[in-house]
């Protein structure tokens, strides 16, 4: 099977919401995926950097902070790096590092056409595992998002 396109959550299960990415990744595996979808975990968003490089088809499916928690927003790119009312990224500024690096080391790469599916949370709770259930309800709205940017139908 070749890879056509790349769903990557990122985020860490013991850091309460900030796991949300890894959730929508488990929705995902129990519902039918387009063939040649790759799901991949990462913890660190630098780690964005190797896979943005290729020419799949990527989307990016993260916890972000903002006032109320469990909300679905769809961001590109260029979204992530603006200053704008737009929440950051639960890890700071690296996920939006990583794929401005991505694009500039690699201009027709998966970068310049990556889409962001994120969950808003309130600051991730270290050493908590488990979801608020604000964001838990969320998850399977997250997954639908996803499932339509690949061209699939939600259940």
């Amino acid at each position: 099977m070749s890879t056509r396109a790349r769903v990557v959550g990122i985020g860490q299960r013991v850091a309460g919401d900030d796991g949300v990415g890894l959730a929508v990744l488990d929705e995902l595996r129990r519902r039918s995926v387009p063939e040649g979808t790759e799901l991949i975990h990462l913890a660190d968003p630098m780690d964005l950097v190797s896979l943005l490089e290729s020419g799949d088809r990527a989307v990016l499916v993260d916890a972000v902070l903002g006032s109320t928690p469990g909300r679905v927003v769809e961001l590109g790119p260029e979204e992530l790096s603006r200053q704008a009312p737009l929440p950051a990224s639960s890890h700071g500024l690296g996920a939006a590092r990583a794929i401005q690096l991505a694009g500039a080391l690699s201009p027709g790469g998966a970068a310049s056409r990556l889409r962001v599916v994120a969950v808003t949370i309130h600051a991730p709770d270290r050493y908590r595992v488990g979801l608020s259930p604000e964001v838990a309800a969320a998850v399977p709205q997250a997954a639908d998002h996803v499932l339509r940017l690949l061209g699939s139908r939600p259940r």
